[in-house]
């Protein structure tokens, strides 16, 4: 499919500097100033992406401010591994494409290595390139029947202990069924691209990426029958921390973290407007990348 040129060219960087960024970084945005693209950072990474270029070289990047970045660029060049790509997802703007360049170690949801993604570049500026559209899954906190806390996820959410050698105990439904009461580590749900992440490290199944769906993982329940669980993504899951209680943490993507108290109630669906289109690389497949990360242990 054929879309409208790209000309502001957004780069994220991901949180550790890498010494790789001394050679890709100044030799990208050359090649992008000569096919006179505007090329554009954070504000906030200022002071270390200029350490990468010579003072001259560095003349024609602009910084702006974390709002802008994430809605006014053209496409976003996210530079790093999966946590980085995960964190450009929860952040940007959904009509503006994300190109993910695995500079990481798993790479599993990232597109292109290193290697290969000056071969497409200039097509994708062009326009020529496909996106597959993927659903963030909203988190809200009630607390004392009042939202507490709100946002976002792309991977998976985690319901977890903090104490060493007490378990947790939560109620799960989903809509208005009663799906279990649980004692344990935790629980973690997840979406079917997380699937391949923590969920599948706890006992979870690997989820096609196109099935419409969350996974329920436990995390080392207490029990002989409570077994993850895949469900529709067209109800509601609540999650309801029960007495006794003990130091609970959400956790979102590995990113965010929130204290969770006794009586909170965690509720998660799908976004209604909230999403992100990932540029998919043509010469990758999904049951090629499992075989290559998982069974062949191919890692970046």
């Amino acid at each position: 499919m054929k879309h409208a040129s790209l000309n502001i060219v957004g780069i994220t960087l991901k949180p550790n500097s890498t010494p790789e960024f001394y050679n890709i970084l100044p030799n990208l945005c050359s090649w992008l100033h000569r096919r006179k693209r505007k090329i554009v950072f954070r504000e906030e990474d200022k002071e270390r992406v200029l350490k990468f270029f010579k003072s001259k070289s560095a003349e024609n990047l602009e910084f702006w401010d974390a709002k802008s970045f994430h809605n006014k660029v053209n496409i976003m060049l996210s530079l790093g591994g999966d946590g980085t790509l995960i964190g450009v997802c929860r952040r940007i703007n959904s009509k503006i494409p994300v190109l993910g360049i695995n500079l990481g170690r798993m790479g599993f949801i990232t597109e292109f290595n290193k290697n290969e993604y000056f071969d497409r570049l200039g097509d994708i500026l062009d326009g020529k390139y496909q996106v597959t559209i993927k659903p963030l899954f909203h988190v809200s906190v009630l607390r004392k029947n009042k939202i507490h806390f709100k946002d976002y996820f792309f991977n998976d959410a985690v319901l977890s202990k903090n104490d060493i050698a007490r378990m947790i105990y939560l109620r799960a439904e989903f809509g208005t069924e009663h799906i279990y009461n649980l004692s344990g580590d935790g629980i973690i749900i997840s979406t079917p691209l997380g699937s391949t992440a923590y969920s599948m490290a706890a006992g979870g199944p690997i989820v096609h990426p196109e099935v419409k769906g969350l996974v329920l993982t436990p995390i080392c329940p207490h029990s002989l029958i409570h077994r993850p669980f895949v469900v529709p993504d067209t109800a509601r899951i609540a999650l309801k921390i029960l007495p006794p209680h003990h130091s609970v943490t959400l956790t979102l993507d590995g990113q965010v973290a929130l204290n969770v108290d006794d009586q909170d109630v965690v509720m998660i669906n799908a976004a209604k407007v909230k999403k992100v289109s990932l540029i998919k690389n043509p010469d990758r497949s999904y049951f090629e990348t499992i075989r290559e990360k998982f069974i062949f242990s191919k890692r970046e």
